[in-house]
C-alpha cells in the first residue's frame, strides 16, 4: 500500500484576489439582501403599528363623540320630560279655571233671569268623571240667595251612599278625599262656590247616591239636604 501524498493545489495569485473578491460580493450582497429585506418588514410592522394607532384614536374619537351624543340627548330628554309635566300640570290647572270661568258665568246668567223671590241655599250643579281605577274628580256648586249681598260662611257636608258586601256604606267626603281635612266643609260665598277634588272609593264599594247637606253656622238645622244619583259624566 502506498503512502498517501497531501493534496497541494496551487493557486496563482491572480486567482486568489479573485476568490478573494468574489467572496467579499457574496457577504456584501447578503448583507445587502438581509438588510434590505429586513429593512422592508420593519418598515411594514412599523406601518402596521401606525394604522392601529390610527384606528384606535379613531374609535376613541367616535366613541368620545357617541358618548357626549348620549349625554346630550340624556339632558335632552329629562328636560323635555320636565318640560312635558309642567305643561301637564298648567294644562290641569288652565282646564279647572276655564271649567270655573264657565259655572262662573252661567251661573250670573242663571241669577240675572231668576225672577223669583225664593231665598237660601242650594247645590246646583255636581259632576263626576272618572281619572283611574276608583278614581273620581267632582265638581260642585254651592249657591247663595239672600235679599243682602254679603258674603257668608257655610257649612257644607258630603257623603256618597253605596253598597258594599251587600250592606249599605256611608262614606264622609274627608274619608275619600285626601285634601279634605275638616268636616263639615267651611265654605265662604257671596253668591256662590265652586268646588273640586280627587275622590278614590274603596275595593268593593258601589256608589248610588251623593248626599249634600248646607247650612249657616249659627242655625243647627240644614237649610238644603238633598241626594243626588251618583252619575259619572263620559
Amino acid at each position: 500500500m502506498k503512502p498517501q501524498r497531501p493534496l497541494i493545489i496551487h493557486y496563482k495569485k491572480s486567482q486568489l484576489i479573485w476568490a478573494i473578491t468574489i467572496l467579499i460580493l457574496l457577504i456584501g450582497a447578503a448583507g445587502t439582501a438581509g438588510y434590505f429585506f429586513g429593512d422592508k418588514s420593519s418598515k411594514g410592522s412599523q406601518k402596521y403599528i401606525y394604522e392601529l394607532e390610527d384606528a384606535v384614536d379613531e374609535l376613541s374619537q367616535s366613541q368620545a363623540a357617541k358618548q357626549s351624543a348620549m349625554t346630550a340627548l340624556q339632558l335632552t330628554a329629562q328636560i323635555d320630560a320636565d318640560a312635558l309635566e309642567q305643561t301637564r300640570l298648567q294644562l290641569v290647572d288652565m282646564q279647572g279655571q276655564i271649567y270655573r270661568r264657565e259655572q262662573e258665568l252661567k251661573l250670573y246668567r242663571e241669577m240675572l233671569q231668576d225672577n223669583t223671590q225664593s231665598t237660601g241655599l242650594t247645590v246646583t250643579d255636581i259632576h263626576i268623571e272618572a281619572v283611574g281605577e276608583r278614581l273620581f274628580q267632582y265638581d260642585w256648586v254651592a249657591q247663595q240667595k239672600t235679599h243682602e249681598a254679603k258674603t257668608l260662611r257655610v257649612n257644607a257636608s258630603i257623603w256618597v251612599v253605596g253598597v258594599q258586601q251587600g250592606e249599605t256604606k256611608i262614606l264622609p267626603l274627608n274619608e275619600i278625599d285626601a285634601d279634605i281635612d275638616d268636616f263639615p266643609i267651611q265654605l265662604k260665598l257671596k253668591y256662590f262656590s265652586i268646588n273640586r277634588g280627587l275622590i278614590r272609593l274603596p275595593e268593593g264599594f258601589s256608589p248610588e247616591l251623593v248626599r249634600v247637606t248646607l247650612r249657616y253656622p249659627w242655625i243647627e238645622k240644614p237649610q238644603f239636604d238633598k241626594k243626588f244619583v251618583w252619575q259619572v259624566e263620559e
